[in-house]
């Protein structure tokens, strides 16, 4: 946790608080690369900016802070917008030298992104190693069992679909999808991110309206409970530190340097404009719907007594303006954790790759669906506590390495 923050607090002084007082200049760049066209050997900036959201958005940005407001109470949403606001300097320091270093070294479907700059911006290989292998575990942890679990869940609460069937369909139906590559992988997730993020917004403002009587007061709760020393049913200062920063990171990936990975596989792998993208993905994924999902729970349910915890926490908030609510966030929770579960199978390989060749590839895909298997009967605690650990593994290299190697990044993102 201190980690992300002290790198997160240079990343911004170093850069001069770039990601707000240049914000605007930000969105135009951002707005501008979506407009350059394609070519066959890559996918386009905004199949790109998709597929990374769509490893992004997953559950973190549902069940992730329904577990947040849970384990640490509503102050969580405080210091979760706050880590973003540095997060977005993590994502384009990261993505730029990502970005950089592929072009540098030269694009050989192998050493890309953050496995390029700790490897050749450092001269660590046994450390970029060892983050891949760190990568590896968190593509299995973060990005399959949390993701699988999460839509078994859903569909069992919502609609009573037993959870090893669901386990049997989203194997099959994984499978599919990922056999393709990172072609077939980004065209899915350009359709189904912007559809699935429009229908979200719709029903989470349904249900803000009805209980606008209770914004005001879920806000004040938020900022009163995010610092206050005593332990407010059981919540402190500290509690909501942890989590808040915790939920933030599964949410947007940022200092991960996973979004790397997908990155260099851009059509326009530059680093202004890759690690400008990067950062838009931040403020859409944590600072608006994790905000948004957050005011949702809170001023629609009753968090401090009930005993729900993670998607069933999420229902109950959402089912209050009737089934659209409670089938729509069900839907939600399966479509945007199946589009992580997919984005993320990537970075796995990719790992892979990197660690040993194209060896083991077909026994990837095979260890990844059976491991999705698993995590859809396992319990939920037990599954977000791995996922935290897999995160701090993989971030603590990658952390290490932007830290000493963002003195080469530019921090000018006029157009």
């Amino acid at each position: 946790m201190l980690l992300f923050i002290a790198t997160g607090i240079h990343l911004s002084v170093r850069g001069k608080f770039f990601q707000i007082t240049k914000c605007k200049d930000v969105f135009k760049h951002f707005i501008k690369s979506l407009t350059k066209k394609n070519n066959a050997d890559s996918i386009s900036q905004f199949s790109t900016f998709c597929s990374v959201l769509g490893a992004c958005i997953g559950t973190g940005n549902i069940v992730g802070v329904a577990t947040a407001i849970s384990s640490g109470g509503p102050g969580v949403v405080f210091w979760m917008i706050l880590s973003a606001i540095l997060s977005m300097a993590i994502a384009y320091t990261e993505n730029y030298l990502g970005a950089e270093y592929t072009v540098k070294y030269g694009y050989d479907k192998k050493t890309i992104g953050a496995f390029a700059y700790i490897e050749k911006g450092l001269k660590m290989k046994k450390t970029s190693k060892a983050y891949a292998l760190f990568c590896l575990a968190s593509v299995f942890g973060m990005g399959n069992v949390t993701q699988s679990n999460s839509i078994a869940e859903a569909l069992n609460i919502s609609f009573g679909v037993p959870l090893l069937m669901t386990g049997l369909i989203l194997c099959t139906v994984t499978f599919i999808a990922i056999k393709g590559g990172i072609k077939r992988i980004a065209r899915l997730q350009t359709f189904l991110v912007p559809a699935a993020t429009i229908f979200f917004l719709f029903i989470s403002l349904w249900v803000i309206t009805v209980h606008k009587a209770n914004v005001l007061s879920a806000i004040k709760l938020i900022i009163a409970q995010a610092f206050t020393t005593k332990a407010v049913r059981g919540f402190n200062i500290y509690t909501a530190l942890r989590y808040g920063v915790a939920r933030g990171v599964f949410s947007n990936e940022a200092g991960l340097g996973s979004s790397t990975i997908l990155h260099a596989q851009a059509q326009a792998t530059t680093g202004k404009t890759q690690g400008v993208s990067a950062m838009v993905e931040v403020f859409v994924d944590t600072i608006f719907m994790c905000t948004i999902t957050a005011l949702v729970i809170i001023s629609s349910t009753d968090f401090h007594t009930s005993n729900l915890f993670g998607v069933s926490l999420s229902l109950a908030a959402y089912s209050t303006i009737g089934k659209i609510g409670e089938y729509g966030i069900s839907i939600l929770t399966v479509v945007f954790s199946f589009t992580s579960l997919v984005s993320c199978s990537f970075y796995g390989k990719k790992s892979l790759q990197y660690l040993f060749g194209n060896k083991g590839a077909r026994i990837y895909i095979i260890v990844y669906i059976i491991i999705a298997l698993l995590g859809c009967i396992n319990p939920p605690k037990i599954i977000w506590a791995l996922a935290d650990i897999c995160n701090g593994l993989m971030a603590i290299p990658n952390l290490f390495a932007i830290n000493i190697l963002s003195k080469e990044v530019d921090y000018s993102v006029r157009t």
